[in-house]
């Protein structure tokens, strides 16, 4: 298996990542009622209606735990990861120890995780 981004022509993977934090900081509290304002409310409604959005709440289907490459500890999850991954599927742990070798500190975007 290869990565969803080595296969598409434009780079994109299988996901993209909202950042609520942000969002929230640029929507404030659109009404006393309303988290966004109606346009970005909007917009997360036709993601879900189009079951494009996963939320990843604890304990759901798609509950889930991002790691971004430029997280301090990103690099020794990712090679453990691969590692285990190696032995069901080589091509695919090779791409994720690829991934490791320009992580954590060897990122230039290298941060402690907030």
């Amino acid at each position: 298996m290869k990565l969803d981004r080595d296969l598409n022509k434009d780079g994109c993977g299988k996901y993209a990542i909202i950042n609520l934090r942000k969002l929230n900081d640029l929507c404030g509290h659109a009404s006393p009622f309303q988290r966004w304002t109606p346009e970005v409310a909007q917009a997360i409604k036709t993601l879900e209606e189009a079951g494009a959005l996963e939320w990843g709440r604890t304990g759901a289907p798609d509950e889930f735990f991002l790691i971004k490459l430029k997280d301090k500890y990103a690099k020794h999850a990712l090679e453990q990861y691969a590692a285990a991954v190696g032995s069901d599927d080589p091509e695919y742990s090779d791409a994720v120890f690829d991934l490791s070798k320009r992580s954590g500190k060897n990122s230039p975007f290298y941060k402690v995780p907030d």
